[in-house]
């Protein structure tokens, strides 16, 4: 007896030990790439929104944006505590992510507590795969993380006793993350929402008034989250802004992505961003999707759903919605599928503890052999996350980069410039980088900078000088009846006394083109800014005496 729990004590070591580990791992590789180059277009809009909430503007009142503040409260407060730096905004995604994996171990653990290793298997895909690949703070990981908590609230509610008060709150709080994962980004949002009514539906079999009580509990969570967020946006907002720049013009091109996802055939004839992507992950995702169909089909071919124990009830079907989350997702999203991965871990985990206890594939002789063959799956799975982000292949622009010095830029430390870095063709190099932060800085004066370079107001720390987080036409603004928001931008940039006007000549989506969208912005730039000269690809001028 005496040696048992010698040995049960030293198996739980050894685990907490490898789990520590993951996290670790999570940390370093998120950091690894996320001081590996910078895209001025993506990153630049959490960092310059995160800034702006760490100065005290607010949302929809003092600034717009196409989705819920979330991710801007969350990384505002770092920079209100640590200060806007580079590093400090690295750190924010490291900690989400080491976070991430021991959400997903905890989850996996609650439905297979007694397969040790699997959480670990779990842990580690999504370590990987979470937020390594982007690298920094963005919206689609905040969705995503607060979608996994939901998951994880459900799962760990649905599998205590009912009527007890923690399988109660529990069940309440995934209501809630689920509204909190809508206010990082709304399709994130309303692509998990469906599942939970499913995950009480399946875990209340035949009994209704269990399922309706379950039910209750989880709308009164989100109810209760919504209800804050609105009286938030009441007393301290703008509804009307949120109304129209969250809802009303995303709502259009989310239209548009949904229908080409239809007639794709739900993209059964463009799959995975029109088949591109990493196999590994695409095998592992779809892996799982047909672990649990063939339960839930084997049990429904025996007796019924009643014959699977409810924690396979609730993992055969996250393994069916996650992975069909993922597909939908990528498809409608149209970014890189390698950053909408991000439950590829959880479900893949999910799929071997059902396989393993369903079948006789872990048993006799097959065991060393599964084991080999598993250990060796998920070593190409890693390494191919890996060089995803080391490679930085997310953001097209650092694609086959090398990664040369850090830029000596204060707030920048330990940023490694992309050699090359080209965008529309023109060279963005490190001393234009230099050259322009030390002209500004030693001028002291506020500035805007247009489109996307919008990260030098944090590290400047001048004001943010104008409403509209970033310039992306039926994205942030409509192109028709955008004339108030004209006026407002000008009015702005006159209220912050803004003296120097740098303009990119090179932008991903065309600098001239989004500056044709406002006539307004355009003719007051013109008449009042002369031009004093260049640095790179940055024009700079300064404003008539």
């Amino acid at each position: 007896m005496a040696s048992e729990k010698l040995t049960t004590r030293g198996a739980i070591i050894a685990e907490l030990t490898v789990g520590a580990g993951i996290l670790v791992l999570a940390v370093y590789l998120t950091k690894a790439a996320g001081m590996r180059g910078f895209y001025p277009f993506d990153q630049s809009i959490v960092f310059d929104g995160s800034y702006r909430v760490a100065t005290g503007q607010v949302p929809y009142r003092d600034f717009l944006a196409p989705f819920g503040p979330v991710t801007f409260w969350i990384h505002g407060l770092f920079f209100r505590l640590f200060g806007s730096t580079w590093r400090v905004y690295v750190a924010g995604a490291c900690v989400i992510n080491a976070t991430a994996a021991a959400v997903s171990m905890l989850c996996v653990s609650a439905l297979f507590p007694r397969l040790r290793l699997l959480p670990l298997v779990g842990g580690l895909v999504t370590a990987v795969w979470f937020y390594p690949p982007f690298g920094t703070p963005w919206v689609d990981q905040t969705a995503f993380f607060f979608a996994l908590l939901a998951v994880w609230m459900g799962v760990k509610g649905l599998m205590r006793e009912p009527g007890s008060h923690r399988r109660a709150g529990a069940v309440a709080a995934s209501g809630g993350f689920v509204v909190l994962a809508f206010l990082s980004k709304q399709n994130v949002g309303s692509f998990i929402a469906p599942l939970f009514p499913l995950l009480l539906a399946v875990a209340a079999g035949r009994d209704g008034r269990r399922f309706v009580k379950d039910l209750g509990l989880f709308a009164l969570g989100a109810g209760m989250a919504a209800g804050g967020f609105a009286l938030w946006l009441a007393l301290d907002s703008d509804p009307g802004s949120f109304l129209r720049y969250v809802f009303t013009i995303p709502a259009e091109l989310g239209r548009e992505r949904l229908s080409a996802f239809v007639q794709t055939w739900f993209g059964i004839s463009r799959p995975f961003f029109g088949g591109r992507g990493p196999a590994l992950m695409i095998i592992a995702a779809w892996g799982s999707f047909a672990a649990g169909a063939v339960v839930f089909i084997g049990a429904a071919m025996k007796s019924g759903s009643k014959s699977l124990p409810g924690a396979h009830r609730l993992a055969a079907l996250l393994c069916l919605y996650l992975a069909a989350f993922q597909h939908l997702f990528i498809n409608t999203t149209l970014n890189q599928p390698e950053n909408g991965l991000a439950f590829t871990g959880v479900a893949m985990a999910l799929g071997i503890g059902l396989i393993f206890s369903r079948t006789p594939v872990w048993r006799g002789k097959s065991k060393p052999l599964v084991a080999a063959l598993l250990a060796v799956f998920l070593f190409f799975t890693c390494r191919s996350g890996y060089q995803v982000a080391t490679a930085r292949e997310v953001h097209e622009i650092l694609r086959g980069s090398a990664f040369g010095e850090a830029l000596e830029i204060e707030g920048l430390e330990g940023l490694r410039w992309a050699s090359p870095m080209r965008i529309r063709g023109s060279a963005v190099l490190p001393e234009h980088m230099v050259a322009l932060f030390e002209y500004l800085d030693k001028r002291g004066e506020n500035f805007f900078v247009f489109p996307d370079f919008t990260i030098l107001y944090g590290l400047l720390e001048v004001p943010s000088p104008q409403p509209l987080l970033w310039f992306h036409e039926g994205v942030t603004y409509s192109r028709e009846n955008n004339g108030d928001l004209d006026k407002r931008i000008v009015a702005a940039l006159k209220k912050n006394k803004v003296r120097i006007y740098v303009r990119e000549q090179a932008s991903w989506f065309n600098t001239g083109g989004r500056l044709d969208d406002f006539p307004e912005l355009k003719a007051f730039l013109r008449g009042e800014f002369r031009k004093i000269g260049e640095i790179g690809i940055f024009s700079v001028y300064e404003k008539q005496m």
